[in-house]
């Protein structure tokens, strides 16, 4: 039996954890988010739990992870929680800008961020988005495959009870901070292999027997990477800091200025490293553009000094009568090959006289 469009809205309102909210104007949207089949699947049963999803409770709060999301997950998550759609669809969304924002009607802070993963294979950095939903009792953590951080955070509070009570301690803030704690801690050990890179990228640019670009350029791509993911932290960290001050009852600012402090070092060693891969840019066009010139150099002097030989052969080869040619005679008073020894007298001459005269101006 078909339904009417009344009755429609009512189950999409009660799927949304939110009866008492219009969605009409929304009604498009969710309709692109699930397909009439597939809210009828939600609404009959619930989804099966998968690999990609992990629940864990301690106490009062709740941690939901979830790996890799897909629309089977995100769809089961906005069952549970009145999330808006439009932070459900950027957990599945990728490249999307680092992002806070309050929904206080829902009563949850929805925390979007960026932190790096270094790929194994061909040693580049590979963008993680990590998506957070802070509420009162509740963490949702939806992140890529690529990040071991919260995975291993989570295995590691799943199997020791200690560790369960260190890192939640009763709140779901403080999981939060444990989490940022520990990415941007990871964000730390990214820093300190991009110094050591820079450091050995120096040994190849001041070293003009071999090219440095390609290190150069490879440090370069590698730092503006970065830069995109610590700048915006840099700011959500600190606007962080003033919202969970003022929807929370726990001082939690000395934990987070920890981290803020930790993210502006790291912001001032970036900043260093892309100082000094200038430096090191500009330092390898200069040492190629003198080895260019003193190539050209070289073979400039090379040509003008084969610029006599080159005019005396010329009139030689020439069908005319030259004093020594073929028509004339060869000379013999040296031998049979007088004439040869005197065209290369005449030559050497003047090419000998221009050597000796670049070399009084140091030009060779």
């Amino acid at each position: 039996m078909t339904k009417s469009l009344k009755k429609t809205l009512k189950e999409v309102q009660i799927f949304l954890g939110k009866p008492h909210k219009k969605v009409a104007a929304e009604l498009k949207y969710y309709l692109d988010f699930f397909s009439n089949s597939k809210i009828t699947q939600v609404l009959e049963k619930e989804l099966p739990k998968t690999e990609k999803v992990q629940i864990l409770k301690h106490k009062k709060i709740t941690w939901v992870d979830i790996k890799d999301p897909g629309r089977r997950e995100i769809s089961n998550l906005a069952e549970k929680y009145p999330f808006h759609p439009l932070h459900l669809e950027d957990c599945i969304s990728k490249n999307q800008f680092p992002k806070l924002e309050q929904n206080k009607e829902d009563k949850y802070l929805f925390l979007l961020l960026r932190f790096p993963s270094l790929n194994k294979i061909d040693g580049k950095i590979i963008t993680n988005q990590i998506c957070f939903f802070l509420g009162k009792n509740y963490l949702v953590t939806t992140h890529g495959s690529e990040n071991d951080v919260i995975s291993n955070i989570f295995d590691s509070c799943k199997e020791n009870a200690k560790q369960r009570e260190a890192y939640i301690d009763s709140s779901s803030s403080y999981l939060l901070y444990v989490l940022l704690d520990h990415l941007t801690a990871d964000l730390t050990t990214h820093m300190q292999s991009l110094v050591e890179e820079v450091d050995k990228t120096e040994d190849v640019v001041f070293d003009d027997r071999v090219s440095g670009v390609y290190q150069v350029g490879q440090l370069r791509q590698k730092i503006i990477s970065l830069r995109r993911m610590v700048g915006p932290l840099r700011s959500l960290i600190q606007e962080l800091i003033g919202t969970l001050n003022k929807s929370t009852l726990e001082d939690l600012a000395v934990y987070f200025e920890n981290i803020t402090n930790r993210v502006e070092r790291i912001w001032e060693t970036l900043e260093a490293a892309r100082e000094t891969v200038e430096i090191y840019k500009d330092a390898d066009f200069i040492f190629s553009t003198e080895k260019t010139n003193r190539i050209l150099a070289l073979l400039t002097i090379i040509f003008t000094m084969a610029i006599p030989s080159t005019v005396v052969g010329t009139f030689y080869g020439m069908n005319v009568i030259l004093p020594g040619g073929i028509e004339v005679g060869a000379w013999q008073f040296w031998g049979k090959y007088t004439t040869l020894l005197i065209i290369l007298i005449v030559s050497a001459i003047p090419a000998l006289a221009m050597g000796w005269y670049f070399k009084k101006h140091n030009w060779l």
